[in-house]
């Protein structure tokens, strides 16, 4: 379905929710487990049973009460929250093992009386995740095994059956991309001391940082670095690497496993240009008018860039251990951590990794709602996705001033409640949608 097709305009998007039924509460979630996945199921506590289930899980983090949980039942549906069996713990993720996890809650989905459509909602580091298991689903596991991978799924993972439909509410386009983007290149560790290249230094006034306010890089210092940023991943890659050739030789000190540190870089990428710079629109801005969801339900068609203010002492917590740098494994590294690339712009080889949403959405030809927070800094990455996605039924908006969990960015209102409606916006777009085609 073509772009004009799959939009609903501000007109009918208001008569949808000006019809819409009265909000069911949901008041008692239930517990349990999932196989090796903990989850909730959410259901309305009143009104007509649900036909529709949707599953939301991330890839570490804890969702049994994700505010889609609450949201989405009260809009009728039913809603089954899991953890992944990697829960909180990053170092010992192996990617290739998820897909079981979400098969389970898909599985127990649809054994549900009345449940006739399995939806995915994978947000932030959800959408590798629900486009993983997806994609595979679509495509058999040859899809996971491909040769550019940097690590391959078993037969395990044979079998799964795929969502009728996905939802992406600010979906970032993969952990290895978050990793590579959040490298500080000009900082590194010689005879135990920390070296700084000033040329790179993007925590220095001389290259357009400042400390007090909103950064401004210049295009040929955001080209060295993100040039730079590869560099230091690919070394690191490479290092790795053949350190598991020497353990596949049996000449290594372990035969299985062994830590890999990775310093100056966290998954929220405290050394992303676009942190300090929101001006910066190659990650910031779309590349074409693209719908707006605007804080009165109105849609509107423009060119969007985010709101996003600075997020300002960047510098300090990139130095430390415990908020810049990851401890990982040879396995979590490079199933979950690590992608090739020439420079973290559009550079990276999305598809040497099996944890990419801008790889997998490639692959998958159910109908996907793609929504982005419009004071974040995904904008563009998910009109990517928007674009390589081969869906007949596909849609792309962005939520005016939304952070990435949906709620308003006060701090980038210029009067105040501008963008006080973002969480209910983002839920009633989600649920129309899904009315719509299930």
């Amino acid at each position: 379905m073509s772009r004009l097709s799959t939009a609903i305009s501000g007109t009918v998007f208001a008569a949808a929710l000006a019809a819409a039924p009265a909000a069911f509460a949901q008041s008692h979630p239930e517990y349990f487990q999932l196989g090796r996945a903990s989850a909730a199921l959410y259901k309305p506590d009143s009104g007509p049973a649900p036909h529709v289930a949707f599953l939301v899980a991330h890839r570490t983090a804890n969702n049994l009460n994700n505010i889609a949980c609450r949201e989405l039942s009260k809009r009728g549906f039913m809603v089954v929250c899991f953890n992944t069996r990697f829960v909180n713990n990053e170092a010992i993720v192996d990617w290739e093992k998820t897909p079981l996890d979400v098969k389970a809650a898909v599985d127990f989905a649809r054994a549900q009386p009345g449940i006739a459509k399995v939806v995915l909602l994978g947000h932030s580091g959800g959408s590798p995740l629900m486009s993983f298991y997806q994609a595979i689903a679509e495509n058999g596991v040859a899809y996971c095994r491909k040769p550019e991978r940097l690590t391959k799924c078993g037969n395990d993972v044979a079998g799964l059956t795929p969502a009728d439909g996905l939802v992406f509410p600010d979906a970032h386009p993969g952990n290895p991309a978050q990793a590579l983007r959040g490298i500080n290149p000009s900082l590194k560790i010689v005879d135990g001391k920390v070296t700084v290249d000033p040329s790179l230094d993007p925590f220095s006034e001389a290259n357009g940082y400042n400390p007090e306010g909103p950064s401004h890089y210049s295009k040929a210092f955001r080209t060295r670095y993100y040039a730079a940023q590869s560099k230091v991943m690919n070394d690191q890659l490479a290092s790795v690497l053949a350190a598991r050739e020497r353990m596949t030789k049996g000449d290594y000190p372990y035969p299985d496993n062994d830590v890999v540190l990775v310093p100056f870089s966290d998954q929220d990428g405290s050394a992303g240009l676009m942190l300090m710079d929101p001006s910066i629109p190659e990650f910031m801005a779309t590349a074409r008018p693209e719908k707006l969801l605007k804080n009165d339900g109105s849609i509107a068609t423009e060119m969007v860039h985010s709101v996003a203010v600075p997020e300002l002492g960047q510098k300090e917590r990139n130095r430390l251990f415990n908020a810049g740098t990851k401890l990982l494994t040879f396995t979590s590294y490079l199933s979950a951590n690590a992608t090739r690339s020439t420079n973290s712009f559009d550079g990276i080889e999305h598809c040497s990794s099996n944890i990419s949403t801008i790889c997998n959405v490639q692959s998958i030809k159910a109908p996907i709602l793609i929504a982005a927070m419009g004071a974040w800094r995904f904008i563009r990455d998910q009109e990517i996705m928007y674009e390589v996605s081969p869906s007949t039924d596909k849609d792309y908006i962005v939520v005016e001033g939304a952070v990435h969990g949906y709620t308003p960015c006060t701090k980038c209102e210029k009067t105040p409640g501008q963008y006080s409606n973002t969480v209910k916006n983002l839920f009633d777009y989600i649920a129309a949608w899904t009315n719509k085609r299930f």
